[in-house]
């Protein structure tokens, strides 16, 4: 299968890439960098420069695929971003997203996949949710765009009949992104807060784990699936316990604890607020219809492996 990556060269794109071709299928990936495309070349895949935010590029650079994979963010790493920091992931979630389902229903693409994030079902004070559970309408801030940017899919798949799967992504972490350094950084210095009572839960998931359920994505298409489907761990973790483990795997000073007040004016209130809703993610679904398990079942196993690296 010939498959159009947008986000091919990013953190989780890499992984995605390396897979679909040591599984046989050909790779075209949106490159706009000389870097990029070398490394595009260098797995075996084809580069094809274009715009993002171009729909008449993004039409032409499809051509020939029967798939198109929307895997490409623009995630800001600082401890206090802002609104405009988040405003390239903004613009690549809603006009990327209409741009490459434009080029997808164009060429009668029998496969799109939309990369989302389960922070989208808020804060549930630590309930679980699945596939069935509500999603947030208007959440605002930074999730405003990911809300819209599933409504723009689920709207083409009703109206257009665009064969979509949103894959909704737990919290990345792994050795090569920048979040995860960053967090790692502060934790071995003792800088990496607790605030609240630290009971809030977070869905984690290894990118590796997250590449691979792309992958199932792809490979399972012929087959008649579900629209969304969680991938996330097997065990979610309350943001205390994940700290105080990493810091006592990497022999850190314990974790300080920081009053929600504080952390408010530290961080701002609208990270704060991301930080400590709490949810449970169930991933069960996609272990039973895209027969996708983590290699890595929980942040213990997966973070003794980056942290290894």
């Amino acid at each position: 299968m010939k498959l159009f990556i947008a986000g091919a060269t990013g953190v989780l794109g890499k992984r995605v890439v390396r897979l679909l071709i040591a599984e046989g299928h050909q790779v075209v990936g949106l490159s706009r960098s000389t870097a990029n495309h070398t490394w595009l070349k260098e797995q075996g895949a084809e580069p094809r420069e274009g715009d993002l935010f171009n729909q008449e590029q993004m039409v032409q650079l499809v051509a020939g695929c029967a798939g198109v994979l929307h895997l490409a963010t623009a995630i800001p790493n600082k401890s206090r971003p802002t609104l405009a920091d988040w405003a390239m992931n903004d613009r690549i979630r809603r006009e990327g997203t209409q741009n490459l389902i434009a080029a997808a229903l164009h060429h009668q693409c029998p496969l799109y996949v939309q990369q989302s994030v389960t922070f989208l079902y808020g804060d549930q004070q630590g309930g679980w949710v699945d596939e069935t559970t509500p999603i947030m309408s208007q959440p605002g801030g930074v999730l405003q765009s990911a809300v819209d940017m599933e409504q723009m899919v689920n709207a083409a798949a009703q109206q257009h009949h665009l064969p979509a799967i949103i894959l909704r992504f737990g919290t990345f972490y792994s050795h090569d992104s920048a979040q995860t350094q960053n967090m790692l950084s502060l934790t071995r210095k003792g800088w990496f807060p607790v605030i609240g009572d630290g009971q809030a839960y977070w869905n984690m998931i290894h990118v590796d784990d997250a590449a691979r359920a792309v992958v199932q994505a792809v490979n399972n298409y012929p087959q008649p699936l579900p629209h969304t489907f969680n991938i996330c761990d097997d065990e979610p973790v309350t943001y205390g316990e994940l700290v105080a483990h990493l810091a006592q795997t990497l022999g850190a000073r314990k974790p300080l604890r920081l009053p929600v007040f504080l952390a408010n004016l530290l961080l701002g209130s609208g990270t704060v607020r991301f930080l400590l809703a709490s949810a449970r993610g169930r991933n069960q679904l996609a272990q039973e219809k895209l027969g996708w398990r983590p290699h890595y079942p929980t942040y213990r196993e997966g973070f003794a492996a980056e942290i290894q690296e």
